[in-house]
């Protein structure tokens, strides 16, 4: 089982062979067009949602090459990386609105097309297509007539230079669609909603169809609307996108399930993780890590802010971190700076993170880190999302709200964060030994009345202290844990007075 993998050099987005190959037999063809000049709201758009629920779930049967196998198909990823859209035929680009709208062509793991429609005054007309919108270069050139459509879009807008556009937005390949922060390099994911993600026969809802509202002159945000479908449900999805220092999204989506439905997930992410410093030497790599994400940071419906650092596990692995009304989460790329991962071309510290905000309650469930092991940087080996504990069931209709913020990290400095994890074999035989590093503002004045919390299931830990680190406001905690098994579920906090002054941190072992 594979993830949506993200590419490492481009700004678009890929789905990893072994997801494509199991998403081709279902994915479903492009819905008949709409009339030029049809109404389009929000409630028309769940109304058509409402009504694709009612059929059948169809099978795709079209692709966006019309040469017959030939032409684009079969594309590498250099050379479909190399076409290139047409600025002069982009969205809104005769207009003073600083955003633009871009379309990607159907090859390479991108082989269908989707209707898309630009939207003003209630009016929803589709964007005119022609295939002279690409610049095909080399052997592929004269092949460029064989496009189809359009299989995906970017949005731009000046994010990091007044003078130049950039993307801040891209949706292409099923659900997923993705952003960054100001001065930052596209990592990981998000998608409409995964359904059995990590486990066997997980299933890649779709969206189907794009509307994009036309903004106004001097307009701060820009709308994105989606029709997706899958076998189990359908879905009407907005986007309200607001550039800046981070990127955010308004997502409003109503589902309606097909089926009974116990294994979604709500506001999911994807990202990768492969090593780093925790996991020791990883084969022969001149780097010190290679991860888009480092950790999974929750605060949840109680305040307790959470840390889990990520780990690539020699089998695959699901943890539930139950929860109500949770105030947030998301995948954190804690770890800054150049140098703790030695790689000047993919710049692993200039990915973002995603801050998934709740906007209204949630009630109980569970955010879910499903982890799998992976020997490559091109999969994505993770996901986290939001699983309700209530079933969605059939014939239902199911609201959800939330806010992404893309950029950097969300949790607030009241409390001290952990910075760094290592583990390794203690002196004494059969132990592990662990160390955790921490710093706040709170941890400033030295150590006193400070006291270390650990709970070890799964294991008893036989030492423990807090020593004061060579750097401002930081200390290490480390312990040695004696497993009575092959798993073992570790917590730690620092105290001062019986009340928290760090953030959980929370790690699963096995051996």
């Amino acid at each position: 089982m594979e993830f949506a993998s993200v590419s490492r050099r481009g700004a678009l987005g890929t789905l990893s062979l072994g997801a494509l190959v199991a998403m081709l037999p279902r994915l479903v063809a492009a819905q008949p067009a709409a009339v030029e000049g049809e109404a389009f709201s929000p409630d028309i758009l769940r109304g058509l949602a409402e009504n694709l629920a009612k059929k059948p779930y169809r099978a795709p049967v079209a692709s966006g090459d019309k040469s017959g196998g030939g032409g684009l198909a079969g594309l590498s990823y250099d050379e479909y990386f190399r076409i290139r859209f047409r600025g002069e035929h982009a969205l809104w680009a005769d207009r003073a609105a600083p955003f633009r709208a871009e379309f990607f062509p159907p090859a390479y793991l991108y082989p269908r097309v989707f209707p898309i429609y630009e939207v003003e005054g209630g009016v929803a007309r589709p964007v005119p297509f022609d295939p002279e919108m690409f610049d095909v270069p080399g052997e592929h050139a004269g092949a460029a007539k064989a496009i189809g459509g359009f299989s995906g879009l970017r949005l731009l807008w000046p994010l990091n230079r007044a003078d130049k556009l950039d993307e801040i937005a891209v949706f292409q390949g099923a659900s997923y669609f993705r952003s960054l922060g100001r001065d930052q390099f596209y990592g990981l994911s998000s998608r409409g909603l995964a359904i059995g993600a990590g486990e066997p026969n997980e299933e890649f809802p779709s969206f189907e169809r794009f509307w994009l509202e036309r903004p106004a002159d001097g307009a701060e945000t820009v709308v994105v609307h989606a029709l997706m479908d899958s076998p189990s449900c359908t879905g009407a999805y907005s986007f309200t996108i607001r550039p800046g220092q981070a990127v955010t999204f308004d997502v409003t989506a109503t589902i309606f399930p097909r089926v009974k439905m116990t294994k979604m997930g709500v506001a999911a992410q994807s990202s990768m993780f492969l090593f780093n410093v925790s996991d020791g030497p990883r084969g022969d790599d001149f780097r010190t890590a290679v991860h888009d994400s480092d950790g999974l940071a929750m605060l949840t419906g109680t305040g307790e802010q959470i840390w889990r650092p990520l780990t690539n596990p020699t089998a695959h692995r699901l943890s539930y971190f139950q929860d109500e009304n949770p105030r947030g989460f998301g995948l954190v790329q804690r770890a800054r700076r150049l140098e703790d991962y030695g790689d000047l071309e993919a710049r692993y510290d200039l990915r973002p993170s995603l801050w998934v905000e709740p906007l209204g309650a949630w009630g109980k469930g569970a955010v879910v880190l499903a982890e799998l092991a992976t020997r490559k940087e091109s999969d994505d080996n993770i996901a986290v999302f939001w699983r309700p504990e209530q079933a969605w069931e059939a014939g239902s209709r199911v609201d959800l709200s939330y806010r992404l913020h893309w950029g950097g990290e969300r949790l607030g400095d009241g409390e001290a964060r952990v910075v760094r994890t290592r583990t390794g074999a203690d002196a004494q035989d059969g132990l592990r030994m662990f160390t955790i590093d921490l710093s706040g503002p709170m941890l400033a004045d030295g150590l006193d009345g400070v006291r270390l919390d650990i709970e070890a299931k799964g294991g008893e830990t036989t030492w423990s202290n807090i020593t004061p680190y060579p750097r401002a406001a930081t200390v290490r905690a480390a312990f040695g844990l004696k497993p009575v098994g092959k798993q073992a579920e570790l917590s730690l906090r620092l105290t001062r007075d019986g009340k928290p002054i760090s953030e959980t941190w929370r790690y699963l072992w096995t051996a």
